[in-house]
């Protein structure tokens, strides 16, 4: 491989080849056997978008999560490369999953964000291009009690009031979650609660002491011990 290719295939994705450089590349065979070479080649905004998508579905799996999170790319590559790691997911490995979770870009995180594995949950929350939308449509839409117990007690997510609201308002939340994030979301969610007939009469006198005392004091405590 010349020495002007191989130093821009070392750069990754920093976008350091140059035009003549992905000419020769792209016209030689024997520097496409190289794995680096096509990575380089997918992700550089440059290379000529057939041959970019044409690419896709040579790479490893962690270097199409890397591309779905790299602004650089072209959005059609992007997505190539998101619909690529759904169609493997299946096949891979648990903690694979789990890497691509923290890894991938909003393109993949939209659709894992449905699975509801506890696993991919956590790892989701990790996610740097994960939003608060997302969180609650995970806490809203999720049926495993383990994943709504790791969005609610989240260090960073489970701080925000529409996402402990979320997960309160979620049947598959287990009770004692329920009530525990019941002083600090907004009260008419609250109220909501309080007239939610499918709860159990215990959980529903408590939500409606809670509610009291929150209307009486015009807090968001809890109610005294």
């Amino acid at each position: 491989m010349p020495e002007g290719p191989r130093r821009g295939v070392r750069a990754g994705f920093a976008g350091e080849l140059t035009p003549g450089d992905l000419r020769a590349l792209l016209a030689d065979p024997e520097a496409r056997r190289h794995h680096s070479v096509r990575r380089a080649l997918a992700a550089h905004p440059r290379t000529p978008r057939a041959d970019a998508l044409s690419l896709i579905p040579t790479l490893y799996w962690r270097d199409l999560a890397t591309i779905s999170a790299e602004a650089r790319v072209h959005p059609q590559v992007r997505r190539a490369a998101d619909l690529e790691i759904l169609r493997r997911l299946p096949g891979l490995a648990l903690s694979e999953r789990v890497e691509i979770a923290r890894i991938s870009g909003p393109g993949t995180i939209a659709a894992l964000r449905k699975s509801g594995e506890p696993s991919l949950v956590r790892a989701l929350l990790r996610n740097r291009f994960l939003v608060e939308s997302d969180v609650v449509s995970m806490a809203l839409s999720g049926r495993d009690g383990e994943s709504l117990e790791a969005i609610a007690r989240d260090a960073v997510w489970g701080l925000r009031i529409a996402v402990r609201a979320a997960v309160a308002r979620n049947r598959f939340t287990g009770a004692d979650l329920a009530f525990d994030l019941l002083p600090g979301i907004p009260l008419v969610d609250l109220r909501e609660i309080c007239r939610e007939g499918w709860r159990s009469a215990d959980f529903l006198a408590q939500a409606r002491a809670t509610l009291a005392f929150r209307a009486e004091t015009g807090t968001g405590a809890a109610l005294p011990a």
